[in-house]
């Protein structure tokens, strides 16, 4: 991989933060709304997007409640941002599994918070920008532990997304660098 790629692969991290909890939208937001603000925290990994229809399909499958008079609160999209993170690394049995963990020993706030602080360190240090900053592994809970394996092989799927689109732009340049030399 040439040093080109490298930084672009970078620059597709560089500066990424997710709204913690009490920034996201408190009064609830209808579906459309919804899966834009999610995508919104995404936009510069490629392949990472949120449907509507994806959004449905959680509903039915019991991964997120059902929406309160058509609007998702907090709770709901901070779920949905998590799935988003994660659903291409576990099966979605495995998710709903370790929702019904976390709700048993946190509230969602605190979860969601833990799982911000753990996806921008992993992000950060998959993609070369930063060390990874977190506790050490023997200093987590099991739910903790847990989260982390979750999230590592997501933030590596990023990663790996990231650089394929990279090298995919790189080489549609090609044809065009080589028409222009002739």
């Amino acid at each position: 991989m040439n040093e080109e790629t490298k930084r672009r692969v970078a620059a597709s991290a560089a500066g990424f933060t997710l709204p913690r909890y009490a920034q996201l939208p408190g009064m609830g937001l209808y579906l459309d709304q919804t899966v834009q603000y999610v995508n919104s925290h995404f936009r510069t990994f490629s392949g990472v997007e949120l449907t509507g229809s994806m959004v449905s399909n959680y509903v039915k499958k019991g991964l997120i409640t059902h929406p309160v008079r058509k609007k998702y609160t907090r709770d709901q999209i901070g779920y949905l941002i998590y799935i988003l993170v994660v659903k291409n690394v576990l099966p979605m049995e495995n998710i709903q599994m370790l929702f019904a963990i976390q709700q048993e020993v946190c509230t969602a706030e605190r979860a969601y918070n833990t799982f911000c602080c753990e996806l921008e360190a992993a992000v950060g240090s998959v993609f070369g920008l930063r060390p990874f900053d977190r506790p050490a592994d023997t200093e987590l809970t099991d739910e903790q532990f847990l989260l982390r394996r979750t999230i590592i092989p997501a933030a590596h799927k990023l990663y790996l997304d990231c650089w394929f689109d990279a090298l995919r732009q790189a080489e549609a340049l090609w044809p065009d660098i080589l028409d222009d030399l002739n």
